[in-house]
């Protein structure tokens, strides 16, 4: 082969040998006699028939017994294996080094030195993991790590640190190579499975891994440089920029401490940002969302600082932005010199700033406005001895339905929070069990009966909002409990029942103008009113508990078996099968039908069925389903959509004052009585002919022939008009006798509607940057046309349709023309055409 006429001038061309020549290079002779090439080929052919069996390991024997070098030999035949990169457990080439390995270590056969090296290249150029794992041990590769330690450097200056790592692993090169040189390239493409695996096999890189990683994690210095630099000077490739941030970093961090078992208070950085933090999070709590009481808040900044006194000074600073007074109270808590306190701060006292004392216990009207305990204290029972506990659990025994909950600090700083309180709900009592105290190995018997006889017992259902997240918490904090089951039959979770029962028809009755998927929404949907949540975040490992805090735990266990009675009861009236339901959920099963119906109720329901016109209908749409409002128009139907940024309940007031009904992609429920469930349709995700199909059938809604068109898809108006050829042969005669309007008049026009447009805008999509636009706006050259109407009308189509005797429908209000053979009308008038019988 001339390589000249391969290669243009000036360009170079790099020939790389083969395995076998690099290796004869390397000094292995390649080469096999005649007999062993017999052997070789025999073993080939019986290895297609027989594959890993006796019959191979008595061909080897025969190999054991004439062969004089069979470590090199070996490596010859693995070379010569007609088998790709990736030498798989079950392929040939792992066979022969597997035998090999097992007779040497039978007869104690130890290779040749000279051997080593080239045992090395032919495991490194192949992508199996466990072949190289299994050719160090073959070839006791460990002995040559002096020359292997530079190619391995050279596999990381080269950006493969992948194979590197594995090398490293395999070889146990640990010391030899800076676990930050080796592992940050592996951050920087985030590949954690790779870091997790060469942690695992090396324990001690673990602790010096976390420590350069939280360096990182310090504000004061900056990732993206540092980051940067290593990649520019390390020649590192596909990285994932995003990943070099606090935030990410810091999950990674965590992840990695929980997964080995490192205390996070080591991180000594990774600890201040996240009480940083926290912190940030309650000062939002206490001052934007009104959501903590002072005892509450006093508890949480007291409990966040304890261990990290080094963010007062950063708490203070961030507090002196929302209450002068209160961050100088902590700066004096703390004893925060003077000079250290922000300017705002310096030289005041709390006395220069009085404020008036808040009042979150005694206020008999904020009473009135949350959903309250319906027991007295005397049914609330803590239960803090294995008596009281062994006797709880014989009660429970003997119940139908129980509800439960858990509650635990909140962790704001790195330490993991302790299971604080488990609270177990009856229809007449509540038990709260103290977890900090019976959460002990001489307790673990208690434990193992309380799940055998209650959260095991699949006689009892055991009601629960978020069942999945709270067992699982019990599960990993609680001794006794590592082996419980978390979802399944007796687990009933009230916010998927919830979510199953709107599915099948079930409509909600509320005066609650709060949506969402919490407990408080759905006890505001049920009753009216929502739960009190000042307790929510507190602190649940104090000891006396506060009344407080023992009334918000008691009522998170009780309500729920108050909204059970109260759902089963609405399905009752409404004729739904609320225990099939249950079960549905409990046992993860999809639903049969959407409502089961008794046979006289839909008799009843069939006789009043009114079919109706597409006059009587008004959609809102929300903006994801944009796209449909150009069908539904096509049909009669008046359409409008929401905008991006617009707020649910915001949707639901706009819907409720013009009367209309709410189209989404996913399911949401009403979150007022004023506005039925049955007026929100959730048509999924399909071709557009089944969503129409779907909206169709739901509202009962009968396309007419009569009503195609009478309705402007462009801007929703129903002032379209019909034209015939003479009509618009009249308005091309009126323009070129002079009667209309300048192009300076026609933009002077529009701009007068400007402000109609912005209102539009609120309510309305049309003029959306994500919309699809179906038309290029007319060129400013164009010809235009003002009818009576004062619609301005493209003269340039009309004169189109006049000269092709072409008829059109005009819209009054924005002076869009359709015509018979516009692309968009026609694809729209054919997926309309095949949902009806017209002609």
């Amino acid at each position: 082969m001339d390589l000249n006429k391969l290669v243009h001038q000036n360009q170079t061309i790099k020939i790389i040998p083969s395995l076998e020549d690099s290796l004869r290079g390397l000094g292995l002779n390649s080469d096999l006699d005649e007999e062993t090439e017999i052997w070789f080929n025999q073993l080939k052919i019986k290895w297609k028939t027989w594959k890993k069996s006796p019959t191979i390991e008595r061909h080897f024997d025969s190999f054991f017994q004439f062969c004089q070098d069979p470590f090199r030999v070996a490596l010859v035949c693995i070379v010569k294996c007609d088998e790709p990169k990736d030498r798989k457990p079950k392929s040939l080439s792992y066979c022969i080094l597997e035998i090999i390995f097992k007779w040497s270590q039978t007869n104690g056969r130890l290779p040749e030195e000279t051997l080593k090296l080239p045992a090395y290249n032919i495991a490194t150029q192949q992508r199996n993991q466990h072949f190289l794992y299994l050719a160090v041990k073959t070839y006791q590769l460990y002995t040559i790590k002096e020359t292997v330690l530079p190619l391995v450097k050279d596999m990381i200056r080269n950006d493969n640190c992948k194979q590197a790592s594995q090398i490293v692993i395999a070889m146990e090169l640990f010391d030899e190579i800076p676990v930050e040189d080796l592992l940050f390239p592996l951050v920087l493409q985030d590949t954690p499975n790779l870091i997790d695996e060469y942690l695992s096999e090396s324990p001690n890189q673990i602790q010096p891994f976390l420590l350069f990683l939280d360096r990182l994690l310090d504000k004061n210095f900056s990732i993206r440089d540092y980051a940067q630099k290593f990649i520019e000077e390390n020649k590192i490739y596909n990285v994932k920029y995003d990943k070099i941030h606090y935030k990410p970093l810091g999950k990674l961090v965590a992840r990695l401490c929980n997964k080995f078992n490192v205390p996070i208070e080591s991180c000594k950085n990774l600890s201040k940002n996240r009480t940083t933090g926290g912190l940030r999070y309650l000062i939002h709590q206490r001052y934007v969302e009104h959501n903590l009481s002072p005892s509450v808040w006093d508890d949480l900044v007291k409990d966040s600082l304890k261990q990290s006194t080094d963010c007062a000074k950063e708490f203070v600073d961030m507090l002196a932005m929302y209450d002068i007074n209160e961050s100088l109270k902590w700066s004096s808590y703390f004893e925060i010199s003077n000079d250290c306190l922000p300017h705002a701060l310096q030289n005041l006292t709390i006395k220069d700033n009085p404020i008036e004392e808040e009042n979150w216990d005694t206020t008999d009207n904020a009473a009135q406005n949350y959903y309250r305990l319906p027991i007295s204290e005397e049914n609330i029972l803590i239960i803090d001895t294995a008596e009281k506990f062994d006797e709880l659990i014989s009660k429970l025994s003997n119940c139908p339905i129980i509800s439960f909950d858990c509650e635990w600090k909140p962790s704001f700083g790195a330490a993991k929070s302790r299971m604080a309180l488990i609270q177990i709900g009856t229809f007449d009592q509540v038990y709260l069990i103290d977890t900090l105290i019976l959460n002990n190995k001489q307790y673990m018997g208690s434990w193992c009966r309380f799940n055998k006889y209650v959260l095991d017992n699949a006689e009892i259902i055991k009601l629960g909002f978020g069942v999945e997240q709270d067992l699982n918490e019990m599960k990993s904090l609680i001794i006794g409990l590592n082996n419980i089951k978390v979802k399944g039959e007796g687990l009933l979770d009230l916010g998927l029942l919830w979510k199953n029962l709107v599915k099948c028809g079930l409509s909600l009755p509320s005066n609650s103008d709060n949506g969402g998927n919490s407990l408080s929404s759905l006890v505001q949907t049920c009753f009216g009113l929502p739960l009190e949540k000042s307790e929510q975040c507190s602190n649940w490992e104090l000891r006396p508990l506060r009344n407080t805090q023992i009334h918000y735990a008691a009522l998170d266990a009780f309500v729920l078996l108050e909204i059970y009675k109260y759902l089963q009861n609405l399905c009752v009236e409404q004729h739904i099968n609320f225990e099939e339901i249950c079960n549905d959920v409990m046992l993860d099963r999809k639903l049969k039908c959407l409502k089961k119906n008794k046979v006289v109720d839909c008799l009843q329901t069939t006789k009043n069925i009114k079919v109706r016109t597409p006059m009587d209908v008004k959609i809102l749409l929300e903006h994801d389903n944009a796209h449909l409002r150009y069908y539904l128009r096509y049909c009669g139907i008046d359409t409008t959509i929401t905008t991006s940024h617009m707020l649910w309940h915001d949707t639901i007031k706009l819907a409720t004052s013009e009367n209309r009904l709410i189209l989404t992609s996913k399911l949401k429920f009403s979150p007022s009585s004023r506005f039925s469930q049955n007026f929100i349709l959730d048509i999924g995700k399909g071709s557009i002919k089944d969503q129409l199909l779907k909206i169709l059938k739901h509202f009962n809604v009968g396309l007419q022939k009569n009503y195609i068109l009478t309705r402007c898809i462009e801007c929703n108006s129903t002032d379209v008009k019909y034209y015939s050829i003479n009509d618009l042969k009249d308005i091309c005669r009126k323009y070129n006798g002079g009667s209309h309007k300048s192009s300076d008049q026609i933009r002077r026009s529009a701009s007068d509607n400007e402000d109609d447009n912005d209102y539009s805008e609120n309510f309305l999509s049309d003029s959306e940057g994500e919309d699809i636009h179906l038309y290029k706006p007319f060129p400013i050259q164009d010809k235009w046309y003002t009818s009576s109407s004062g619609a301005k009308i493209n003269m340039n189509q009309i004169e189109k349709l006049c000269a092709s005797n072409k008829t059109a429908h005009i819209c009054e209000n924005c002076g869009k023309l359709y015509c018979d053979e516009e692309p968009l009308l026609k694809s729209i008038h054919e997926v309309i055409m095949s949902i009806t019988n017209f002609n």
